[in-house]
């Protein structure tokens, strides 16, 4: 158990020489599903459940694979449209690696955080966000790709400050 924990530890600190690819333990977006369950089930740290699929979204051409790497790793949420990988969710256990941490580790790998609040820092690399949230999740979605091809329209979002206007005068 040691060697796994070391072997796990090892590469989330170690910066990628190899790889330039976006996401989590080899699995990168934009893999097919296919390529993702190919690579999870040649892992031996990566826990591939009998029943691979968590079918949230019946009814459209979007699954979602749940994967995990126990005891650090509980909850490793996949995300395909038309068996692309568009959005990797990765819930770590605070116990093993805390949010600190996992936010350090992404600044010294993609640079300055781009946006910051009290929950969340937020980095964007090409067409990807990577966002690591509290208590110890990262989050990795190529958004705009995904609104494209699932023919969602984002909301306008309204600035952090125009928010804050409005909540005052709620008041």
């Amino acid at each position: 158990m040691k060697k796994i924990l070391f072997l796990f530890t090892f590469l989330l600190v170690t910066p990628s020489l190899f790889c330039q690819e976006i996401g989590f333990m080899g699995i990168n977006i934009g893999m097919s599903r296919d390529e993702v369950l190919g690579y999870a089930d040649a892992n031996e740290l990566l826990h591939v459940p009998k029943n691979r699929d968590v079918e949230f979204f019946p009814v459209e051409e979007r699954k979602i694979l749940a994967l995990s790497i126990e005891p650090e790793v509980p909850h490793l949420y996949l995300q395909f449209h038309a068996e692309t990988l568009y959005a990797l969710t990765v819930i770590f256990d605070e116990h093993f690696i805390d949010y600190l941490t996992l936010a350090e580790r992404i600044e010294e790998k993609y640079g300055p955080v781009q946006e910051l609040t009290p929950r969340w820092r937020k980095w964007t690399v090409g067409e990807v966000e990577i966002k690591v949230e509290k208590p110890a999740v990262v989050k990795y979605i190529a958004l705009k790709e995904f609104l494209e091809v699932t023919g969602f329209e984002r909301e306008k979002e309204v600035s952090g400050s125009e928010r804050r206007k409005v909540l005052l005068g709620g008041l």
